[in-house]
């Protein structure tokens, strides 16, 4: 089984080996060399404690590395007492413990691409970071969003509020794009959403996330990162990659939002990558694919093309929304005029 996949792996592999990186005028570095550049005009302020500038509170959820606990500024003194008191704002704060330079410079170099992203209304802000060496107690201070992700609400969610959950996204990650970096790891659990009074969604957890251009200077992805069910084929093909990879997450989001299962599932890990590093995906075919309209499978399909240079870009997501204003847009469209004609 194995070696039939890893000759599946190389004939694609051979196949998309000159598409994916060519951009004309652009010189092209391994990504060691363009975070050399980044770090060192990236400084993170750890001057202080956390305990001496916020208060623990009760934890409130839990990743891989790190407990996520609700926490608070510590009033600064004043000379002057004010007669009406401050009102305590509320954070997030992830508290890691580990000795580990490798997780400690992934904290660090999280915090730094974050706080590029601060002015996108769709991204979490991240607003202090403290690294203690001594105690190996790390704290990354974010913002506390008490709404629930994409996961936990997809299935009660209208047609025209996947529409807009999908154009959010697809807008939110050109920016992110736009600024140089690939997101890596974007899925339901990731996108947390507030459906009242309109659709907003706020994207987290850029724990692998990555730099791929720096100015005029492009970069390849290596790292097999990310969460497999929602990776592109390139990840698993052994050579670079770039920030399609995102597009190719939209599209399993897209498509499992409409179709309320995942296109590229199996009993192993193998035969799942073996679904989703065929030129010929099987999804299309199945049943739950087939019940939706041509502008939705026209979409999913753009949106999961198996060579990455043939994908919507996330402008081209953006483009597509803003030609038919819903999904059934023009199917709407055309059953008005034909109501008219009679």
């Amino acid at each position: 089984m194995l070696t039939l996949i890893n000759m599946h792996k190389e004939n694609i592999r051979n196949q998309l080996k000159t598409q994916l990186f060519g951009k004309q005028g652009f010189r092209i570095r391994r990504s060691v060399d363009i975070e050399n550049v980044i770090i060192q005009q990236e400084q993170v302020q750890l001057t202080q404690r956390f305990k001496d500038a916020y208060v623990l509170q009760e934890q409130i959820g839990e990743g891989a590395h790190s407990v996520v606990r609700k926490c608070y500024k510590i009033p600064k003194q004043n000379s002057t007492k004010s007669l009406i008191p401050k009102p305590i704002q509320n954070y997030a704060v992830k508290c890691f413990r580990t000795d580990d330079p490798e997780i400690v410079n992934t904290i660090i170099h999280t915090f730094n691409l974050q706080r590029q992203l601060q002015d996108i209304p769709q991204v979490c802000r991240t607003y202090d970071l403290f690294i203690d060496q001594q105690t190996k107690h790390h704290y990354q201070v974010i913002e506390l969003c008490n709404i629930p992700n994409l996961e936990q609400v997809q299935r009660n969610l209208s047609l025209r509020q996947k529409k807009d959950t999908i154009k959010q996204l697809a807008q939110v990650i050109g920016q992110i794009h736009s600024r140089g970096i690939s997101h890596r790891d974007l899925k339901p659990e990731n996108i947390l959403i507030q459906t009242e009074p309109s659709i907003q969604i706020k994207l987290i957890d850029f724990g692998v996330s990555k730099r791929f251009k720096y100015k005029d200077t492009f970069t390849e992805m290596w790292t097999a990162t990310g969460t497999i069910l929602y990776q592109a084929p390139e990840v698993f093909l052994g050579g670079g990659y770039d920030e399609k990879v995102d597009i190719w997450s939209i599209g399993i989001i897209l498509y499992y939002m409409l179709c309320s299962t995942l296109p590229f599932y199996a009993q192993t890990i193998s035969e799942t990558i073996e679904q989703i590093t065929s030129l010929d995906p099987q999804f299309q075919y199945s049943q739950e694919f087939l019940k939706l309209n041509q502008l939705q499978k026209d979409l999913i399909r753009r949106l999961l093309k198996p060579h990455p240079h043939q994908r919507l870009s996330a402008e081209g997501i953006h483009s597509v929304y803003q030609k038919y204003p819903y999904i059934h847009g023009l199917i709407n469209i055309i059953m008005l005029m034909y109501v008219r004609m009679i």
